[in-house]
C-alpha cells in the first residue's frame, strides 16, 4: 500500500521489529528506505505470542517507542493509524490534537468486539481500556476505513457518522498470484481432490471442524486434506489426527511467498473458517489470494460475514454454518462430484479478484480517499 501511495505522497511508516528477520536491532529505532517510503523501525521485545501477557509486552514496547518516534517527526498532513496494536487509534487521536492535522483510522480488526467474540481477552479492565481507546479514535477520526460491509455495519452501530465511514477492501497482487497452467506443487497430491486450509493454525480458526470432516470422509480415497501453515494449535491438531489415524490429512509448513500462486493453486477447494459471532470484527485476508488463484472455497462462517456475502453474490464458493463438520463433509462431497461447477466458480473467482480486489485498483481507492480527507472541511 505504502509503495503505491508513495508515487503521489511522501510516506513515513513507523514499524515494529520483524518476527521474520533473525537480526535484532541494537538501537531504539532505525531509519531505512524502501523505494520512496521512509521506514522508522522501532526496537521491541519479540517474546512468544502464544501467551497473552507476553504478547501484551511485545505490543506495549512497540506502542511506547512508536509514540516517541512519532513525536520526533515533523507535522504530517494526515496520520493513518492501524488497529494492531489495538490502541494505535488512540495514539493517532493524540497526535492529531498535537499537530492539528487529519486522522484516518484504518480498521483491520474491530476491538474490543473481536476480543469479546473469541474470548481471547476476559479482563474487564483491559476490555474497558480497549473500548475507551477505540471510542477516542472513532470520535477524532476524519475518516474511518473498514474492510468489509459487515464491519461497516458494526462501526455505524457504534455511532460513527455514515459520511465518515468508507469501505476499502484488502487487496491482492493479481500479477503475482494467478492461475497456473503448470503447477509443480500440485504434483505431490497425485490425482487426489485437494481440500486446503492455508494460514495460521491457531486456536480461533475452527480447525477441529476440519479434522472432524476428514474423519467423516476417511473412507473416500479420492480426497486429501492439506493444512498449510504454523500456529499455536498445530501440534494439538497433528496429535489429534495421529490419534484418529487420519491418513487423509497432510500437514505442511508455510510456503515461500514467491510460491504462493503454486500452493494456493494446488487446491481444488479452499476452506475459510471464521468463529461464530466474529462477522464484522475481521475479514480473513486469505480470501483475496484464493480468488486471485482462481479457486473456489467453502466459507465456514455466519451468513452475514463479508466472505460469505462474496461467496453468494459472486457465486464463487459455498457457505456453511461454523462448526458444522457434517455440513462441511457434505459440501466437499457435492463439490467433488461437480467438477464443471467448480471450474466455473474458479473462473469467476479470478474475474472478481481482477475487477474488485487487484492491488493497484484498491490502492487507488485508498489514495482517492486520502485526497478527499486532505482537501475536505476540517
Amino acid at each position: 500500500m505504502c509503495e503505491d501511495l508513495s508515487l503521489a505522497h511522501e510516506i513515513t511508516f513507523i514499524a515494529g521489529p520483524s518476527y521474520h528477520v533473525g537480526e535484532r536491532a541494537r538501537r531504539l529505532w532505525t531509519r531505512e528506505r524502501m523505494g520512496r517510503v521512509t521506514i522508522i523501525r522501532t526496537w521491541g521485545t519479540r517474546l512468544p505470542k502464544q501467551r497473552l501477557p507476553l504478547r501484551l509486552t511485545n505490543l506495549a514496547t512497540y506502542f511506547a517507542l512508536a509514540t516517541i518516534a512519532a513525536m520526533r517527526l515533523e507535522r504530517p498532513d494526515i496520520i493513518v493509524a492501524e488497529t494492531d496494536p489495538p490502541l494505535l487509534g488512540a495514539l493517532g487521536a493524540i497526535l492529531k490534537r498535537r499537530w492539528q492535522c487529519r486522522l484516518v483510522y484504518n480498521v483491520r480488526d474491530l476491538y474490543p468486539d473481536i476480543a469479546h467474540a473469541i474470548g481471547g481477552v476476559k479482563n474487564p479492565l483491559l476490555l474497558s481500556l480497549l473500548e475507551r481507546g477505540n471510542r477516542l479514535a472513532f470520535d477524532r477520526a476524519d475518516r474511518v476505513v473498514v474492510i468489509g460491509h459487515d464491519m461497516r455495519a458494526r462501526v455505524l452501530a457504534k455511532g460513527v457518522p455514515e459520511d465518515r465511514t468508507v469501505v476499502v477492501p484488502d487487496w491482492v497482487d493479481c500479477e503475482r498470484i494467478r492461475p497456473l497452467a503448470s503447477n509443480p506443487f500440485r504434483a505431490q497430491f497425485g490425482d487426489k481432490f485437494v481440500v486446503m486450509y492455508s494460514g495460521n493454525l491457531g486456536l480461533s480458526q475452527q480447525l477441529d471442524t476440519v479434522l472432524q470432516a476428514a474423519e467423516i470422509l476417511r473412507d473416500d480415497q479420492r480426497i486429501v486434506f492439506a493444512l498449510i501453515g504454523e500456529g499455536a494449535n498445530k501440534k494439538a491438531l497433528m496429535q489429534h489426527a495421529a490419534a484418529r489415524a487420519l491418513v487423509n490429512i497432510m500437514f505442511m509448513p508455510y510456503q515461500p511467498k514467491d510460491k504462493l500462486a503454486e500452493s494456493l493453486g494446488a487446491a481444488d477447494l479452499h476452506l475459510i473458517p471464521l468463529a461464530p459471532g466474529t462477522a464484522g470484527c475481521l475479514v480473513p485476508s486469505k480470501i483475496y489470494a484464493i480468488l486471485a488463484a482462481g479457486r473456489p472455497f467453502v466459507a465456514m462462517m455466519d451468513e452475514t460475514a463479508e466472505v460469505a456475502r462474496i461467496a453468494r453474490e459472486e457465486a464463487v464458493g459455498f457457505v456453511i454454518r461454523p462448526g458444522d463438520a457434517r455440513a462441511l463433509a457434505s459440501a466437499i462431497g457435492d463439490a467433488i462430484d461437480r467438477p464443471e461447477i467448480l471450474r466455473q466458480m474458479g473462473a469467476r473467482a479470478r474475474r472478481v479478484a481482477v475487477d474488485r480486489f487487484d492491488r493497484h485498483k484498491v490502492t487507488r481507492e485508498f489514495d482517492a480517499m486520502l485526497t478527499r480527507v486532505a482537501v475536505g472541511p476540517a
